[in-house]
């Protein structure tokens, strides 16, 4: 009898020990941010309700890309790349999985390569359909979209170009090579009466640029499509965009699929989006602007009939 307890008192032990082995083996999810800037804090805190909500027990580690220390990563640790900076210098880890969030899809392909299967992202970026859809449902009077932009964002100008026939838009484009430009090309485009589409390219539209841009489109009596609700507060008429914390679900449902033993998905465009419109302005321009809950649900029922 004392042999056949000694027995299973080593059993016993070797199982636990297999047990906390396992579970220190588990991988851990690391949201790694950018920066301090509210708009990371916020993605990395959805991404964390997020994980917590499905697998309570996933280790998640918070922390500022500069204060990463690499040496405690496992090889099947998954990173979230909160912002552009934290992508660039996980993206050295080509052998590491990583989720890149809160960054445009020129910064991404912009990245090192990776090993296959390692590396996806969601853009920050609106896909183009679902930019035309908000034209056509909250402007569907208007025909004509009128687009400054500059050489980082010529790509995405010409998915405008190919997609608008179909919805029965015309698009007048111009490219800029600087601020000073600017002005001249916005005169050109919107000589006709168009719908102005703001690009999210820095080197057009930034906070130098912003008073300008809006001021001359006004003046024109063009309304403006922004691609954030600050554009919209400065005086566009609306904008569908992702919010950090839409940004950061996302990013962790495709970490929760990984952890669940799928691949990671290809790189994609936002699934979930939020639409904000300026009333007052659309009144002062003579336009019948829906509220936002009305264009979201519309262009919801426009994706899921694709």
């Amino acid at each position: 009898m004392k042999r056949s307890g000694a027995r299973l008192l080593r059993a016993l032990v070797m199982l636990l020990c297999c047990m906390a082995g396992s579970l220190m083996a588990a991988p851990s999810v690391y949201l790694v941010l950018s920066g301090e800037a509210d708009a990371y804090q916020r993605t990395a805190q959805a991404a964390a309700d997020t994980l917590q909500a499905s697998l309570p027990n996933v280790a998640t580690i918070r922390t500022d890309i500069d204060a990463l220390d690499t040496q405690t990563l496992q090889a099947d640790d998954i990173l979230i790349a909160i912002g552009t900076r934290a992508a660039q210098v996980l993206s050295q880890r080509p052998d590491q999985r990583l989720i890149c969030s809160l960054l445009t899809e020129q910064s991404y392909s912009a990245l090192p390569p990776a090993v296959a299967g390692q590396r996806t992202a969601v853009f920050i970026d609106q896909p183009v359909a679902r930019q035309l859809a908000l034209i056509r449902a909250g402007l569907p009077e208007w025909s004509r979209i009128a687009i400054v932009h500059g050489a980082d964002s010529r790509d995405f100008v010409k998915a405008i170009k190919a997609a608008a026939p179909a919805l029965g838009l015309t698009t007048n484009t111009a490219a800029v090579s600087s601020n000073q430009t600017l002005y001249n090309a916005l005169q050109t485009v919107l000589a006709t009466s168009s719908v102005l589409l703001a690009v999210p390219d820095p080197k057009v539209f930034n906070n130098f640029t912003i008073q300008n841009v809006l001021l001359t489109a006004y003046r024109h009596r063009s309304p403006v499509i922004g691609f954030s609700p600050a554009y919209v507060r400065a005086g566009a008429v609306m904008a569908v965009y992702s919010s950090p914390e839409q940004m950061g679900q996302q990013a962790a449902e495709i970490a929760l699929q990984s952890l669940r033993g799928a691949p990671l998905s290809e790189a994609t465009h936002p699934r979930y989006f939020s639409v904000s419109v300026n009333p007052h302005v659309a009144r002062s321009l003579a336009i019948e602007l829906p509220d936002a809950a009305t264009l979201e649900a519309q262009i919801r029922r426009q994706e899921g009939a694709r």
